[in-house]
């Protein structure tokens, strides 16, 4: 009853249209409504500024980055609470306590507390808060009753005026790597993006970001922070910390991760020196800084083996992911961005060739969906080099019968919005792939026999029609699925135990033989958090993959801490 009351809340899909067209107006209200719905459930600004916050905005690794510094805090023996967006399988997760999702009877009671609050005082029809301002309050509300020591907030869109930027007080801020991405909302630009992004910058909070910046995004955080009176820091490279003889072992695959990793290890590391206290007072320790191109680049330091074990444990699902279920490998990356795909294709060629079969007989597929104002196109464009055998494309309905109260109920579009989302994508997809072979054709400068021009005039024919039908193309073999459930059944093959029963709507075409005799079926799931998240529902519901259960204890206290506090016992409280 409370998911279903929660997704009462999802702005529909004409609204949504609306909010776009006058989307300033309406953004610079964002922040006061989220201020008045925290007084609502009695939360001040003095209330919230008692959180330590750890604020992080960016387009890529926003997640991975708070999932860093959250899994190095714990280490350190923190209280942490972690809020993220989007979840994957169960709302729960985008409230954290400690690294797991808040439990499920504390989700119910916070939920009605907040909830009937903000009934009760509602003054007309439409004055409840949005789905995701509602989560924010809620999170704001369960990190104050949890009393955690650190509170690592992951802002949702933008950051100028998102309503986590309700925070006023943070200890230090960070900003991912910038792309090109919520265009509708953000920008088509990417200095526009940036703008957004650094809008999370306060006076006198230090602010550090991702190296390897667009050099005109990284020029737009510069004059941000100058006008917020924010010190910005570029992080150095993840090699040139102190590893000592331990090795550098990150617990989420990709290169792209590195950024990410020496991002959240200078965030968790200034916060960790915020907390140290002498006479009361806050005793600031921020590493020294080396000025290069008009900006200061972070120095990297030695890692305590806290911060190596919190690296090498966290846990992040969706996210240069890999699991097995019977004869399918899936490679899981929620990429939606044209760098991050170029990120996710290297991972998953490097993973998948690692992955092979003794027999080496490996049929390829990718799974894909894009939403949003994303261009499919370009990301397609980018996965064309991975050459799989099958392409299918599938609306992120993990099922056909969804409920109202389910987790992954999604209001904002209607299917057939979604299915046509699908057939303009496997249209796109193609197109692009006879146009390729064509150039490859080109290339050898074969001459054109009668049976291929024949071919090729009937692929001129086949470009100019509407594929709704979802008929199959001999040349590009792809698919259209309504759901994921019957995406995976139909891959499966009937040769997967926890992937069984019956195809909801009848598909296309057959599996193909190839598929069906393969050893391995390698399946990139890619293209959408969301189209992620159906997935690991249906191959992982209780998100197994995600316990992190922590490898080490805090390190014992040093010879120091062990004098200060037996002197700190034995004194009198007058003594210095």
């Amino acid at each position: 009853e409370a998911v279903r009351l929660l997704n009462s809340l999802q702005t529909n899909a004409a609204v949504i249209q609306k909010i776009r067209e006058q989307r300033e107006n309406l953004a610079i209200q964002n922040i006061p409504a989220t201020q008045r719905f925290l007084g609502r459930v009695g939360i001040s600004l003095e209330d919230l500024d008692k959180l330590s916050v750890i604020h992080v905005a960016g387009t890529k690794g926003k997640g991975s980055t708070c999932a860093f510094i959250e899994s190095i805090l714990r280490e350190h023996g923190y209280r942490t609470g972690f809020y993220s967006s989007p979840h994957l399988v169960a709302v729960r997760e985008r409230i954290r306590i400690n690294g797991q999702p808040i439990q499920k009877e504390n989700f119910v009671q916070h939920f009605w507390e907040v909830y009937n609050s903000l009934l009760a005082k509602k003054e007309n029809e439409d004055d409840m808060p949005a789905y995701f301002k509602f989560l924010t309050v809620l999170a704001f509300k369960v990190f104050l009753r949890e009393e955690v020591d650190v509170a690592v907030i992951e802002v949702g869109i933008g950051g100028e005026y998102d309503c986590t930027n309700v925070i006023r007080k943070p200890v230090v801020c960070g900003i991912t790597t910038l792309d090109l991405d919520h265009t509708s909302i953000l920008g088509s630009t990417i200095e526009s993006i940036a703008w957004h992004k650094s809008g999370i910058m306060k006076c006198g909070v230090p602010a550090f970001t991702a190296a390897q910046q667009p050099s005109s995004a990284l020029a737009v955080l510069l004059e941000r922070a100058k006008e917020k009176e924010s010190e910005l820091y570029v992080v150095p490279p993840l090699e040139a910390y102190g590893w000592g003889a331990r090795p550098l072992l990150l617990g989420l695959a990709g290169s792209v991760q590195y950024n990410n990793a020496s991002l959240a290890l200078q965030l968790s590391h200034y916060w960790i020196n915020s907390q140290t206290t002498e006479n009361g007072i806050s005793v600031l320790k921020p590493s020294s800084a080396n000025i290069e191109d008009d900006h200061r680049i972070a120095s990297p330091f030695t890692l305590d083996d806290e911060e190596v074990c919190g690296l090498r444990s966290v846990v992040w699902p969706g996210r240069s992911q890999i699991m097995t279920c019977g004869p399918l490998t899936f490679f899981i990356d929620g990429a939606h961005t044209a760098a991050s795909m170029h990120a996710c294709v290297d991972w998953f060629t490097k993973s998948s060739s690692l992955a092979l079969p003794e027999d080496n007989n490996v049929y390829r597929v990718l799974v894909f969906n894009s939403t949003g104002d994303r261009d499919p196109e370009t990301l397609l464009q980018i996965l064309a080099a991975c050459s799989f055998d099958l392409a299918v494309f599938t609306t992120n309905l993990a099922t056909m019968s969804m409920s109202a109260s389910s987790d992954q109920t999604n209001f904002t579009i209607s299917q057939d919005q979604m299915h046509l989302r699908c057939e303009r994508q496997r249209n796109s997809w193609i197109k692009l792939i006879r146009d390729l072979q064509k150039q490859k054709n080109n290339l050898k400068n074969l001459p054109s026999t009668d049976s291929e021009l024949s071919t090729r005039n009937n692929f001129e024919v086949l470009d100019d029609m509407t594929l709704s039908q979802n008929l199959p193309a001999s040349d590009v073999p792809s698919i259209i699925f309504p759901c994921i459930n019957d995406a995976l059944l139909w891959l499966s093959c009937g040769r997967c135990e926890s992937l069984q029963g019956e195809l909801i709507v009848p598909p296309a075409f057959p599996p193909p033989q190839y598929l069906q005799k393969a050893s391995q079926i390698q399946v990139l799931v890619t293209g959408s958090l969301h189209l992620v998240g159906g997935v690991l529902s249906i191959i992982d519901p209780g998100l197994s993959c995600a316990n992190h259960i922590r490898t080490v204890r805090s390190k014992p206290p040093s010879l120091t801490d062990i004098v200060r506090s037996s002197y700190a016992k034995s004194s009198p409280p007058s003594a210095p």
